[in-house]
């Protein structure tokens, strides 16, 4: 592993990438950076080819297991000038300026200041400050520029309308400083309103050096559970929480009145001026061909967009268009005012208007003809621009909110570092022919951009998801299929991970849009449920069939059938958190982390005997975290478990979650186990094996990362091997057993890479023949995989990119005798590892129990205990 002095000078490659029609804007940029093992930077500057530098803040956000800085978020201003396109710059790290670097004068010298008391928290740019009020949740507080107050005392509010009409301002429930820098300060505010079902909201506010910028993001969340009657999650259920509206108002101070207000409503059209009050722009619908789409049904299945687009009235005329992306500025005599909210039209409904001395921005607008929705457990964060200066403002100087510059370091810096072992650069023939796939899958005709449009997956609630066109292959309704894929097989990871090897930023855009939905819609924020569903990540909605009104929450009471066998919740076979820790590690968005760190705790709480009702009388293990009543094998349950577990010790090193994994591990898998006894070979059934070897790969390679090459470790490292020599003997293609196939569809073509893929990572700890032996096996699975899916023409499908993303890079990775040796543990801890004992899960363990007179009465005598019974009630009461 390459390592680096604490005290190395790193100088890093790093791509920008400017819209043509945002260059020559200064714009703040944040990033994320790896670096090698050891280092420990605290400052550094972003250098341009001519020599230019600007000074950058630099935040750790992850570790190596020695303590050094692993990914570091990088926040700079970049000046005005750079030109179109892609260019190269340097970001240097540690040490001090050369001569041969220049200072940039824009913004130098200036700095954000963070003080507070016990009243207030005051926030100084060096153009602006800003008040804000500990004791009230009020976006922005005062704002002053040249000791001039712009707003008025309570001059900015976030207000809630209920079903009924009446207001309310949230109860502050307290701020705090979440990052404090040079260059960059974010507050965050955090309160509820009682009289709406409790509902939360969120403001995180971060403000930027030498600007009156700032940058609002505001989140309301429905903390209370779904009461999803016989494991049905329709809109309409009783845990939703209905209102009318949801803004921010901004007054002015006394004096300030407005002027003139300016706007571009589209990016590529000029401004306009209105001098009269009462100016409004409503985006009601996406305004694509399929605006109405039964996409956009409400808990009565009825669609209430009502016209295609948006429409503008300045007081005196009305102006209509397709697709807003609206910049706005109110003049008044104490100064300019400048608001943008990014994917404005995409996320609809939205509302900008200026009524008077008064700006409100409708993040939930009352102009939209029906109610909101929150279900329970969801949650919805919207982002706003605003930015405060003295002297009128040119509107274009901020059209770079829209088409924001990207920066990222090189995939061969990203490769040195070796943080990111999925990255493949070599080219190479197969490189090249799944480039042209996943190209196709993305902009062909029938690609996931073009899907999008179809069914019209925009709006608030669904933009960011991808349509799942393949469960069309099935699918006999009467009417356009909708079915929303929630990030299966971790769409976020493959994104992403194409968009740091290419540089593309459409990657980046699908990858940060679904990161930023999965954290907000898929994930079911609650503490009310029970632990198997608590803090859980919501399967893709039901296989073949219409989503009807379950949205992006899988099993509708419309596809329930006769029998009533019908019906869930969020389970251990869906829960990725790879691409929302990559997300994290890019952009510094504290949501993915904190999702990251969820889903590995939803694991263990799921697994905990003591928060049911079963834990009075057995409170050990239920084996929810593993796989069913009947089945502890080896499974994509377990394995996708293990891997969300691995990926939250990854980022906080608790011993905790390397626990977990590793008793997961222990429960699934042994080196003696009869493997024959699993079924393995039942494909519909035991497929996802795979998964979970992988995941028993990914834990060794971070164990020896970490140096503890224990007694664990040797046990995985044996359990591993013992189950591809298995596979060496008895595995077959998928299409060579085509019987067995219940839909032979292009998903067994795309499965067999996993195949491919476990046999050349298992082979790096085998020697001698069994490595020659398991890399030969690896590439025949994968040329095979390779034919058979380029026979069918629903090749560049959704379910097909979202494996092939990871597991067809992860192929070109491993082609040829790459795969490095990986290390041994001492000879003595690979004995003796005993035989393999049946976990049992809890259900099974107390229905076995109940079937004993003894058991009767040892369950008797637990339920008569008022300790068991206080325990549980108080872990309840603690998820509440």
């Amino acid at each position: 592993m390459r390592s680096v002095s604490e005290s190395e000078r790193l100088r890093i490659p790093v791509n920008i990438d400017l819209d043509d029609r945002a260059t020559a804007r200064s714009q703040p940029v944040s990033f994320g950076v790896p670096l090698p093992q050891g280092a420990r930077p605290e400052s550094g500057r972003l250098v341009h080819a001519d020599g230019v530098s600007v000074s950058v803040q630099l935040e750790p956000l992850s570790c190596w297991p020695d303590g050094s800085v692993r990914w570091v978020l990088v926040d700079v201003i970049l000046p005005s000038g750079y030109p179109a396109g892609m260019s190269t710059l340097e970001l240097v790290a540690g040490g001090e300026i050369d001569s041969s670097e220049r200072t940039s004068r824009q913004g130098e010298g200036k700095r954000v200041s963070v003080s507070e008391s016990g009243e207030q928290f005051v926030v100084e740019t060096g153009a602006a400050r800003f008040q804000i009020d500990r004791k009230v949740l009020q976006p922005l507080g005062q704002v002053r520029l040249n000791d001039v107050d712009v707003l008025a005392s309570a001059g900015c509010r976030l207000v809630v309308t209920d079903s009924s009409g009446q207001k309310f301002e949230a109860e502050c429930d307290g701020w705090r400083v979440e990052a404090k820098g040079p260059v960059c300060a974010t507050l965050v505010g955090k309160g509820h309103f009682p009289q709406l079902k409790d509902l939360r909201a969120t403001v995180r506010m971060s403000f930027f050096a030498g600007s009156g910028l700032v940058r609002l993001d505001v989140a309301a969340h429905n903390p209370n559970r779904a009461r999803h009657p016989g494991g049905l999650w329709d809109l309409g259920d009783d845990g939703s929480l209905l209102f009318r509206d949801l803004s921010i108002e901004l007054n002015f101070a006394k004096g300030a009145s407005t002027k003139e207000v300016r706007f571009i409503a589209e990016s590529d059209k000029t401004s306009s001026m209105v001098n009269e009050t009462g100016w409004s722009l409503y985006q009601d619908s996406s305004g694509g061909e399929n605006w109405n789409s039964v996409n956009h049904v409400n808990r009565e299945g009825t669609v209430n967009t009502t016209f295609q687009g948006y429409r503008i009235d300045s007081g005196t005329e009305e102006l209509t268009g397709l697709r807003a992306e609206p910049i706005v500025e109110v003049a008044t005599k104490h100064g300019c005012a400048a608001f943008v909210v990014p994917k404005f039209w995409q996320q609809f409904p939205k509302a900008i208007s200026v009524p008077g001395d008064e700006v409100r921005i409708g993040l939930f607008p009352r102009e939209y003809e029906d109610l909101y929705e929150l279900q329970g457990g969801e949650r919805k964060t919207h982002s706003i621009w605003v930015r405060f200066d003295s002297d009128d403002l040119k509107l274009e100087e901020l059209s770079w909110v829209h088409r924001p510059a990207s920066i990222r370091p090189t995939a061969e810096w990203c490769d040195s570092t070796e943080c990111l072992p999925d990255l493949q650069l070599d080219e190479s023939r197969q490189l090249a022919d799944l480039d042209a796939l996943l190209t196709e899958s993305v902009e062909g005709e029938k690609g996931v951009l073009a899907q999008r449009e179809r069914v019209d997956e925009y709006g608030w609630r669904n933009y960011g998801d991808i349509f799942a066109d393949h469960e069309e292959a099935y699918y006999e309704g009467p009417q356009s299929l909708v079915s929303h894929y929630n990030n299966q097989y971790d769409m976020v990871h493959g994104f992403l991970l194409q968009y740091l090897r290419t540089g593309k930023k459409s990657w980046l855009k699908l990858g940060d849009d679904l990161a930023r939905h999965v954290v907000d819609i898929d994930i079911y924020h609650t503490t009310q449920d029970k632990a198997a569903y608590n803090g859980g990540l919501f399967w893709l909605t039901d296989h073949y069939v219409h989503a009807h009104t379950a949205t992006h929450r899988t099993y509708s009471r419309h596809n329930n059938p006769e029998s009533g066998m019908y019906g869930g919740g969020p389970g251990a076979e869906h829960d990725f958190t790879s691409g929302l820790l990559l997300h994290y590690f890019l952009t510094g968005n504290p949501d993915s982390k904190t999702a990251v760190q969820q889903l590995a705790d939803w694991v263990i709480a799921m697994d905990d005997g003591q928060r049911t009702i079963f834990g009075v009388v057995d409170d050990s293990y239920t084996g929810l975290a593993t796989g069913s009543d009947i089945y502890q094998g080896p499974n994509r349950g377990g394995g996708f478990s293990i891997n969300s577990l691995l990926d939250a010790w990854m980022l906080t090193y608790r011993d905790e979650y390397l626990d977990a994994a590793e008793r997961l591990i222990r429960r699934c898998v042994h080196p003696c186990d009869d493997i024959d006894e699993n079924d393995l070979l039942n494909v519909e059934s035991r497929w996802s094996y795979t998964v979970f070897l992988t995941s028993v790969a990914k834990y060794l390679d971070l164990k020896s990362q970490s140096g503890q090459l224990d007694r664990m470790y040797a046990y995985a490292q044996a359990s591993l091997l013992h189950y591809v020599k298995w596979m060496l003997e008895r595995e077959l293609p998928y299409f060579d057993q085509i019987e067995k196939l219940e839909y032979p569809t292009e998903a067994w073509a795309v499965q067999e890479f996993r195949k491919a893929n476990v046999l050349r990572l298992a082979a790096a700890h085998a020697g001698g023949d069994l490595r020659c032996s398991l890399l030969q096996r690896g590439e025949e699975f994968s040329d095979r995989a390779w034919n058979d899916l380029l026979r069918f023409e629903t090749r560049t499908n959704a379910r097909s990119l979202a494996i092939m993303m990871m597991e067809g890079m992860t192929d070109c990775r491993l082609r040829g005798d790459v795969v490095q040796a990986a290390p041994k543990a001492e000879a003595s801890l690979y004995t003796d590892f005993g035989e393999p004992e049946q976990f049992v899960s809890q259900k099974q363990r107390v229905k076995s129990q109940l079937k004993q007179p003894a058991g009767i009465a040892k369950a008797v005598a637990s339920t008569l205990n008022p300790i068991r019974w206080r325990r549980y009630w108080r872990l309840k009461s603690g998820e509440s």
